[in-house]
């Protein structure tokens, strides 16, 4: 053990508080994301009595680890009290002034933590990163002024990130509101056409064979915004292939359903990248603005078109391009979609600059909780 590396387990006890008399009715679970998210189980019957009570600045973790994406459910809870099922183990710092909760909460959502939890997990059908690992887990643990200094940093970066998180939601509402109004409750069109006329599908491009780039995969698309979560560089194999500009559409269930799509805009100019196989690329033809293309793969009637076209075994089901490009729309004039395009190009550049300081944020945000156990404990923000 390095010298200023300390056991956990003298700073820490279990709580195992039940809620016996139903004074706690939120219900939430743990994620690999290291945050209480609201539960999915399905309670209907359960006697909630015997669920375990969280409180606030209570930790709570998943001790099974297999099958969990090579990580460990475990977070602090910074709300209103919760419940939890019996599974998860529930725990507390007994003295906040020799360490912050907040402060442990960030030695947790490192990397290395993970692999940590991961290898020294034990168990023949379930690998289990039990109380005892808990206790053993060493951590660097400076005076509580350096912890709460380090935290304060810390939460700068990431209120920064959740601001320009929130501020990326706003604009994409407001670009789909305007879609929306010109496009769908305002269209007066009297003749539709096909989508083939509008959007190239699945547009052919060459990479060469092992020749490395921008990869994305499924897990990067979210389900609610445009950005993509990042990507890596990899030697091409095969896959989809896209550039600046590209609508990407989940085409398989669930990640169709849940709403997967994603506007390519952060590449490196001329870079041609790829992705999962089970993206459709949707690129804007002739003078189509790819900004039109995002907002209808956005679009509730396009989606459900799309979803009702699904084709294949129950849980492998997909939608083809041909059956998108079939999907009709009413004929758009083109001083009219240069107009669109005109209102929403500020509205994209102001998304795309937010998600590129965020990922130089979140490199920040990394560089921070790595120094802790590197020890280089002085302040990185400045």
């Amino acid at each position: 053990m390095l010298s200023n590396y300390k056991n956990l387990g003298p700073y820490i006890r279990m709580v195992n508080e039940k809620n016996k008399d139903l004074q706690v009715r939120k219900l939430l679970g743990v994620s690999i994301t290291k945050a209480f998210i609201p539960s999915i189980a399905n309670i209907i019957g359960s006697d909630m009595s015997k669920y375990k009570i969280v409180c606030i600045e209570q930790f709570a973790y998943g001790p099974v680890t297999s099958r969990n994406g090579e990580k460990i459910s475990v977070a602090l809870l910074d709300q209103s009290d919760c419940i939890i099922s019996t599974s998860y183990t529930v725990f507390e710092i007994m003295d906040h002034e020799a360490l912050d909760p907040e402060y442990l909460m960030m030695w947790f959502r490192r990397p290395e933590f993970d692999r940590y939890a991961r290898y020294m997990s034990h168990g023949s059908v379930r690998e289990i990163f039990g109380w005892d690992e808990m206790c053993d887990v060493e951590l660097p643990i400076p005076s509580i002024g350096k912890q709460r200094e380090i935290v304060r940093e810390y939460n700068v970066i990431v209120n920064r990130i959740q601001l320009n998180e929130q501020l990326n939601q706003k604009l994409e509402e407001t670009a789909q509101a305007i879609y929306k109004h010109w496009f769908v409750d305002n269209c007066d069109a009297p003749i539709s056409e096909k989508l083939v006329e509008y959007v190239d599908f699945n547009p052919k491009h060459s990479i060469k064979k092992n020749a490395v780039t921008s990869y994305v995969e499924m897990a990067d698309l979210q389900e609610s915004h445009m950005t993509i979560r990042g990507h890596i560089q990899r030697p091409f194999t095969a896959g989809s292939k896209f550039i600046n500009g590209d609508t990407l559409l989940a085409r398989i269930t669930p990640c169709l359903e849940n709403g997967k799509t994603a506007f390519i805009s952060t590449l490196e100019k001329d870079e041609v990248a790829y992705g999962s196989t089970e993206f459709i690329v949707m690129r804007a033809k002739n003078q189509t603005s790819p900004y039109w293309i995002y907002c209808l793969a956005r679009d509730d009637n396009f989606r459900e078109y799309a979803i009702s076209s699904m084709v294949g075994s129950s849980g492998r089901q997909r939608v083809h391009s041909d059956y998108l490009e079939e999907y009709e729309v009413a004929k758009v004039d083109p001083a009219k979609m240069q107009d669109f395009h005109d209102h929403m190009k500020p509205i994209f550049a102001r998304l795309k600059n937010n998600s590129l300081e965020n990922s130089k944020l979140k490199e920040l945000s990394q560089s921070l909780l790595s120094a802790i156990s590197a020890q280089k404990l002085r302040s990185i923000a400045a």
